[in-house]
């Protein structure tokens, strides 16, 4: 039977998903309950990895196993032994072609910046950012990106396909608060952390809208070089 799962977590105190070596990750954290349920190995397969840090509000999981369980009884025995960060949201059976990565049509992020001077309950979970924003400013440069480009100059990854599609890019401001939600059919590696920096460094006139452009254009790894810090980032939603 294969298993579709989908998960919250606090990324805190977890360095990224996929598993490393002497680290606390959330893959190696869900592993370690799934095998005590099932009393063998169980491998899981996420939608994305997220860095470290970085939280979910709705990661997606697949795993597979020769035993048939109800789907409830699963969720009950995964929150029963879940740790205090981590939260399952739902348990379904799925066809056993269903791969949580390559299955997926649609991801969604967020990135949250607190407009205010240092804040100590939020430095975890916001970027602390005390300069003005320029919001017609920063709404146009986004659109930018908008549509189908290579994203390498935005992104640390090593893959060799780097071509991605950008459905939208919305940006919300209230009661101090900017919120900036990126829908693409993928995201690579550090992918909206730089985009989010980039519109930062535009807000601050550091960059000029015309260097995304060139950006798109000229594709050198990770060549937009500001990235904003992966604790106001979070992972909103996959879509099938």
């Amino acid at each position: 039977m294969t298993y579709k799962v989908i998960v919250s977590y606090d990324g805190k105190d977890f360095h990224g998903w996929a598993k490393q070596k002497d680290l606390r990750t959330v893959q190696e954290e869900i592993e370690k309950i799934l095998s005590k349920i099932f009393d063998e190995k169980i491998y899981i397969f996420g939608a994305g990895r997220t860095d470290a840090f970085v939280h979910a509000y709705a990661q997606v999981f697949s795993f597979s196993t020769n035993k048939t369980w109800e789907e409830e009884k699963i969720l009950k025995s995964l929150n029963a032994l879940k740790p205090s960060d981590i939260c399952f949201i739902s348990v379904n059976k799925v066809p056993n072609n269903f791969h949580a990565r390559f299955s997926a049509k649609e991801k969604i992020y967020e990135y949250k910046i607190f407009l205010n001077s240092y804040d100590v309950f939020k430095k975890d979970y916001f970027l602390i950012y005390d300069k003005k924003i320029n919001l017609r400013l920063i709404k146009k440069a986004s659109k930018k990106f908008i549509g189908k480009h290579n994203f390498l100059s935005f992104s640390t990854s090593e893959l060799q396909n780097t071509i991605k599609k950008i459905n939208y890019i919305k940006i919300k401001y209230k009661k101090n608060v900017l919120i900036i939600r990126i829908s693409a059919d993928g995201f690579l590696r550090s992918m909206v952390r730089m985009i989010v920096g980039t519109l930062l460094d535009i807000n601050e006139n550091k960059k000029n809208i015309s260097d995304i452009e060139k950006l798109l254009i000229h594709n050198v790894k990770g060549s937009c070089i500001t990235k904003a810090r992966a604790c106001g980032l979070y992972l909103l939603e996959v879509k099938y």
